[in-house]
């Protein structure tokens, strides 16, 4: 093999560990996982910060199942549904995404992403495109994609989320063509907020462009992530008695080609050595900095190894509910924890 299509052949597999896509799909850039123009990471790092807390598990860490990005736009493959319950997950997108007037007695927090509009639906419902309007003269694009098979479109969505906000005292701003004077003033009330999100903007945008290495390669069945006014920090639970696979993430997360710009200053973790003492409960944790600025640390990493044993039952039920892939399953969670849910599933022990 020369050296060219070995180079590619790993671009290829980067970039389909990073979207989650197959590894056939043809790669239109140069680079796997392009950077975002300032205004695309700026909307990039809040959709990050809405949907990275998410409330239940998803198929896929934070319900998105694949994506496509260039530097001026990101397509998100959305999952169907989160939790035991079966949420909707694209309507739990529209509530963390779309801007309201604040609640009744909430101060001027503005929900959702103050700026952010609806463009249009297209491909027959299945595809809603949204753009921000705060800054008029840099684009910034988001398209949030249906998963196949789904019942209902963007329309009846987007419907259903307007009257429960109507119903419950919030005004939709997702569709007037300019910033509200209620978005006005809360993006002018905290300037220093502002100027220090902007600053952590790049790095939320360009983990949200990997966030698919977080099922592709690890074994981490929750994974959250938030900007806590520091830095981003991204918690991880696996199943496993020791951590095995974040390795895998953080070789991806600081690839001198094509990962962040940033290396793992601080490690605390003792997964590699096999005769330390290690219990459940324990955590390894990884400190990330820059490589060209000595500002606060970007990404903090924890990955906890979960206390529940081999008791996982609630989990895979969930999971299984919302649709998980199965071979994604088997990685992540013993063999031992899915024979124990199943045993009591059969027993009827378990709803």
């Amino acid at each position: 093999m020369s050296d060219r299509s070995s180079w590619e052949s790993r671009k290829l597999r980067y970039w389909a560990e990073c979207s989650g896509n197959s590894r056939r799909a043809d790669i239109r850039t140069s680079h796997p996982a392009p950077a975002a123009s300032p205004a695309q990471a700026r909307l990039e790092s809040l959709v990050l910060k809405q949907l990275g807390t998410s409330p239940s598990l998803c198929a896929h860490p934070f319900g998105i199942a694949s994506l496509t990005s260039t530097s001026a736009s990101l397509t998100l493959h959305l999952d169907a549904y989160m939790g035991q319950e079966r949420y909707s997950f694209p309507e739990h997108c529209l509530s963390r995404l779309l801007p309201t007037t604040p609640a009744p007695d909430n101060g001027n927090d503005v929900p959702g992403i103050p700026g952010l509009r609806v463009s249009g639906i297209e491909a027959g419902g299945q595809r809603l495109h949204l753009h921000m309007v705060k800054d008029p003269e840099q684009e910034a694009t988001l398209v949030l994609v249906l998963p196949r098979g789904l019942a209902e479109g963007w329309e009846a969505i987007e419907h259903r989320h307007r009257h429960w906000c109507q119903d419950n005292g919030l005004r939709p701003l997702w569709t007037t063509p300019h910033l509200d004077p209620v978005e006005t003033g809360y993006l002018s009330a905290y300037p220093s907020r502002e100027g220090s999100r902007a600053r952590r903007a790049a790095v939320g945008s360009a983990l949200l462009r990997r966030i698919a290495l977080f099922h592709t390669v690890t074994a981490f069945y929750r994974v959250q992530c938030w900007d806590d006014g520091d830095s981003w920090k991204v918690d991880a639970r696996t199943a496993h008695p020791r951590a095995h696979w974040h390795d895998q993430l953080l070789q991806r997360l600081c690839h001198p080609r094509w990962g962040l710009p940033v290396h793992v200053a601080h490690r605390f973790c003792h997964c590699a050595e096999p005769d330390a003492p290690y219990q459940w409960n324990h955590t390894c944790a990884f400190y990330f900095e820059g490589h060209t600025t000595g500002k606060d640390d970007p990404i903090y990493l924890r990955v906890h190894a979960s206390p529940e044993g081999r008791d996982y039952d609630r989990q895979i039920t969930t999971l299984r509910q919302v649709g998980a892939p199965a071979a994604w399953m088997a990685r992540a969670l013993p063999q031992e924890a899915v024979q124990h849910h199943d045993q009591h599933y059969q027993a009827g022990q378990l709803p």
